[in-house]
């Protein structure tokens, strides 16, 4: 059997991504779920969400004069009132509107429903709730739940999330809508349109045509000038953008405390050059793509592809960045947070440096869990194999590392080995093993994996030549591993 704490860090990791409290209900009714389907990829909420109401709805109490209602036809109602909360952007309700709109809906569609039992339902197991006054949906992931089952049953209310881009507000919608039948060419087209389209808004907006990466220039232990050209390539391309006077300020006196300038500079930032756009429609087509499993290989390639390209413009935007954030160690506006937390530095130098290191780090971790599935590890490696691009490259690099499908392991070892010893890559992508080594929770062979990977890497960088001889890789002792943390 599964080891405890495997299928704790399971439930547990279900119980998040709906975003239920950890009470024993609902951890009763997720293991209830999951004891038929069970398995290590990350959850398909719209099938878990399927199971969860077909366990509140089959066997739930209800009285035994009321007649239990079908689910299909509950959710096809549902999917219609949440059509009319998302168009009036109005998420509260008394009893008696509930009723009577779903009562008016049913008589149109000729459909019996006994809606006060429906209603009993949903409250008796909190997804509707009493607050201040009027109901309302618990989480907000359940109008997403049923207005995706609305686009799929209705083609306006489906052009109408679309062509409104109102998903961008809401990317669960899509999440939900392509978790369906897991063959949704038509939104992955539009998905694909729309990303491509904001990616090159920011791009134009930002003003810097050219890949700006600096990591390029940096070295596993990078001297003073290094750093200094770090800097300087960093400078060059903010002051030739389009970024606004106030960031350029910051780069050229990082002595002066510019508050006010700064809060609205980034303001500026985050909402007329569309990153925040950028970021939730990366969001969108991510959990499109995992759901999609049945769609066209080219079209999923190529959604692949531009989702990293948007995860290289979102970087972009960073370095851009990286000077305010040395300065003030901040940057946030609606919900996308950039800030620094640790030791990076006591002067602007010293920060500068360190957060141009991680920013790789962080755009991966920011977007991973909206990406990854196992089941995607073939298309994972095909894009990862021919891409040419190094910063790219290395954001893939570290997806793999973080999230170690099968075959993770000669894959990263042939790219450990194709880049210089004394790269950034090669030093960002030990690092990462190491972290992993130290804190996440893995199999002894993962471990083991993890362990020899760690090795391979500081052998390289110690020795000549270009991939180490296992005699090399064996000379590397154990006490250069970090202590491991993770509990048992």
């Amino acid at each position: 059997s599964l080891p405890d704490a495997y299928v704790l860090t399971k439930i547990s990791k279900e119980l998040e991504s709906l975003n239920l409290h950890r009470t024993p209900y609902n951890i009763l009714t997720i293991l209830k779920v999951s004891e038929r389907y069970y398995d290590d990829s990350p959850v398909n909420r719209t099938k878990m969400i399927e199971m969860i109401l077909f366990v509140l709805f089959d066997f739930g109490e209800i009285p035994r004069y009321k007649t239990k209602p079908d689910l299909k036809d509950c959710e096809y109602v549902l999917g219609k009132y949440c059509e009319l909360m998302l168009k009036r952007e109005v998420f509260t309700f008394t009893k008696e509107e509930f009723i009577a709109e779903l009562k008016k809906f049913c008589k149109e569609k000729y459909i019996e429903l006994d809606i006060d039992v429906v209603f009993e339902i949903l409250n008796n197991n909190s997804i509707i709730i009493f607050d201040y006054g009027k109901y309302r949906f618990k989480s907000s992931f359940w109008i997403y739940y049923f207005g995706a089952k609305r686009m799929h049953n209705d083609e306006k209310f489906r052009e109408y999330i679309f062509q409104s881009k109102k998903y961008s507000a809401y990317p669960e919608i899509i999440e939900f809508y392509t978790g369906i039948d897991r063959n949704s060419d038509d939104a992955l087209k539009i998905l694909l349109n729309d990303i491509t389209s904001t990616k090159n808004t920011v791009e134009e907006k930002l003003g810097i045509k050219e890949d700006i990466n600096p990591l390029n220039s940096a070295r596993w232990k990078p001297s003073e000038n290094e750093i200094a050209k770090i800097q300087n390539e960093i400078g060059e391309n903010v002051l030739k953008s389009n970024l606004p006077d106030a960031v350029k300020d910051q780069f050229l006196d990082k002595s002066y405390n510019q508050i006010r300038p700064y809060n609205q500079s980034i303001r500026k930032i985050f909402e007329d050059y569309s990153l925040h756009n950028l970021m939730q429609q990366i969001k969108a087509s991510s959990t499109a793509l995992r759901n999609s499993d049945y769609s066209d290989s080219e079209l999923k390639k190529t959604l692949l592809l531009e989702i990293y390209n948007s995860w290289k413009q979102v970087a972009k935007v960073l370095f851009a960045l990286s000077p305010i954030m040395a300065t003030r160690g901040e940057a946030t506006f609606e919900g996308a947070a950039f800030e620094l937390y640790g030791d990076f530095g006591q002067t602007f130098e010293e920060r500068l440096n360190r957060i141009v290191q991680v920013l790789p780090t962080n755009v991966v971790g920011y977007f991973q869990d909206d990406l990854y599935s196992s089941k995607m590890s073939p298309l994972f490696y095909d894009c990862f194999k021919n891409d040419k691009n190094e910063l790219m490259k290395h954001h893939q690099a570290l997806l793999l590392i973080f999230k170690r499908p099968r075959g993770w392991k000669q894959v990263i070892e042939n790219y450990m080995t194709s880049i210089s010893k004394n790269s950034y890559y090669l030093f960002d992508t030990v690092n990462a093993l190491r972290t992993k080594y130290r804190y996440d929770f893995a199999s002894q062979e993962e471990l083991n994996d993890i362990k020899y990977l760690i090795k391979l890497g500081l052998a390289k960088h110690h020795c000549e030549g270009g991939k180490p001889t296992l005699s090399q890789i064996i000379k590397i002792k154990d006490s250069n591993l970090p202590k491991r943390e993770y509990g048992d």
